[in-house]
């Protein structure tokens, strides 16, 4: 083991032998750490001292800005033999980062026609849908072969595949997938058996038009380490890995993060440059910002229409914040519930009665703390107080309710209408309830003003 310190002393001593076998006896991952930590000079030459399959995997490794750096600085003749030895499907995740020219030209010099072929197909699908993410790297046999003659087939062609495979898929005379079978189970059956007779038809598949994100839970729900990919017909076209899985699933959770903050993950390169790059920054955040400030004014406009009765009793005033952050709260929660059940199986049927559920929840969480209000006015000891604290309490206990709803439906009926459930949560939700709080709370205060003076 190594670390970064005594690597750089490696570099700085000019020892490029001892530096070469140090770099390829490295995780892929540790050395896409370490060459994120150095200058762009010494990221370079360490990244020349790798042999190719440690090369294409630390590249695979990298974060896009830093592959795009490494490309330009390697140029076409060094980038080629690089990508030839990736896995197509990260060989395209690298490709969809660069200009198309610059792809196709890269594309155009590799000698392996059906590698080419490969990544043009993979290439050709939406970047977020299962054939956008699936390898091509699978092992499949006929369903009417011997395991003997499934066994000779598999030495023959594992020893092309550059990944590790566990699952053999079982296809027809037109490359239609009819089941699935393991290693284990092959190398374990009788040698004359058939592979028809050992496969499994019960296997889960997914269509190359379908989300990502859909595939990744499929994943997790069945506990499978690979994924099989069909066109319409029912041919197989690729497989989705766990790793694969996991790296989609990492990216929705901080997708859902972003817009969660009302940060629109749809600005160019939104995501990763949001620390560096203000231009960016300011764009990606912007818009929901603009809609809480529009929606927000309706807030300033209640209590501009309440002006004489916050003046009567400032006290009155002095809850105000109190209710929007409690509100604001449990809508909050009631959202993530929301959120959370819409990427399961869900449907409106299953909404309403989770929308039922959140008010009930929403009632018992407004009339406790509502309760809690009013005895802790009751401890002041005014009567004054014991009136606004009752008043405070019966508040909450709308605006809570409310709260409950608002975060329940909103997300649905985004979801309904095609837009993102994560951005009704965050500013747009807020700001709606901000406006019914003071509202509600204010017209209350109003109708009960002679009670609390």
């Amino acid at each position: 083991m190594i670390d970064l310190e005594q690597l750089s002393s490696l570099i700085e001593e000019g020892e490029k032998q001892r530096l070469r076998l140090v770099l390829n006896d490295q995780y892929p991952a540790d050395l896409a750490e370490w060459l994120v930590e150095m200058s762009p000079q010494q990221r370079l030459s360490c990244f020349r001292l790798l042999d190719l399959d440690n090369a294409s995997a630390v590249l695979a490794e990298l974060d896009p800005d830093y592959q795009r750096a490494l490309l330009k600085d390697l140029g076409d003749i060094g980038v080629v033999p690089i990508i030839s030895k990736m896995s197509p499907d990260d060989a395209v995740d690298l490709l969809s980062e660069l200009p198309k020219e610059k792809a196709s030209s890269i594309i155009s010099q590799m000698v392996d026609d059906e590698a080419v072929g490969e990544l043009y197909e993979l290439m050709s699908f939406k970047e977020d849908s299962a054939g956008g993410i699936m390898s091509t790297d699978y092992l499949s046999v006929p369903a009417n072969m011997s395991v003997e003659q499934a066994l000779s087939h598999l030495r023959e062609t594992y020893k092309k595949e550059e990944e590790e495979i566990y699952d053999l898929f079982v296809v027809d005379e037109e490359e239609r997938l009819v089941g699935q079978l393991s290693v284990k189970e092959l190398l374990t059956a009788p040698a004359d058996a058939t592979v028809e007779s050992l496969m499994d038809t019960g296997f889960i598949k997914v269509y190359v038009d379908t989300d990502q994100e859909e595939a990744a839970e499929k994943i997790q729900k069945y506990d499978l380490l690979s994924l099989p990919v069909v066109n319409s017909n029912g041919v197989l076209r690729g497989i989705i890995t766990a790793d694969d899985a996991i790296d989609v699933l990492e990216e929705e959770a901080t997708e859902d993060i972003y817009q969660t903050s009302g940060i629109d993950v749809t600005a160019p390169e939104s995501g990763e440059n949001l620390g560096t790059n203000t231009r960016q920054a300011f764009r990606a955040r912007i818009p929901w910002l603009v809609v809480t400030l529009l929606i927000e004014s309706g807030s300033a406009m209640v209590i501009t229409h309440f002006d004489n009765v916050i003046k009567q009793t400032v006290i009155a005033a002095s809850f105000m914040p109190l209710l929007t952050s409690l509100t604001g709260s449990v809508a909050m929660q009631s959202t993530c519930i929301t959120i959370r059940e819409q990427k399961k199986t869900f449907n409106w049927k299953s909404g309403l009665r989770n929308v039922w559920h959140e008010v009930r929840v929403g009632a018992m969480l407004g009339a406790a703390c509502g309760l809690l209000t009013y005895l802790v006015s009751y401890v002041l000891g005014q009567e004054a107080n014991h009136n606004l604290g009752l008043i405070v309490g019966i508040s909450l206990l709308l605006t809570m309710s409310l709260g409950a709803i608002i975060g329940t439906l909103i997300p649905m009926i985004f979801d309904r209408i095609g837009i993102e459930p994560a951005h009704a949560s965050g500013p747009l939700i807020t700001s709606v309830l901000d406006v019914c709080t003071m509202t509600i709370y204010l017209s209350i205060v109003h109708a009960f003003l002679s009670h609390i003076l």
